[in-house]
């Protein structure tokens, strides 16, 4: 399900998201659909590198994995 929603950019970003868009031949809602996926993903990965960092990430060895899986 889509929503729509109304941001305020400043007008480099519009200029270069214009650009980019006619480059790729893509929809600027697609660029920034997939541009916030990354991010949000980038984002999830720097977690998990700093909990596992702290210690405080559950981690699971490969053979209890394996074996769980019936493999």
């Amino acid at each position: 399900m889509t929503k729509k929603m109304t941001i305020t950019l400043e007008e480099s970003l519009i200029d270069e998201l214009n650009s980019i868009a006619n480059e790729n031949g893509k929809k600027k809602t697609q660029i920034i659909r997939e541009a916030l996926q990354d991010y949000f993903d980038n984002n999830a990965v720097t977690k998990t590198v700093q909990e596992y960092k702290m210690g405080t990430l559950k981690t699971v060895k490969h053979d209890d994995v394996r074996k769980s899986l019936g493999l």
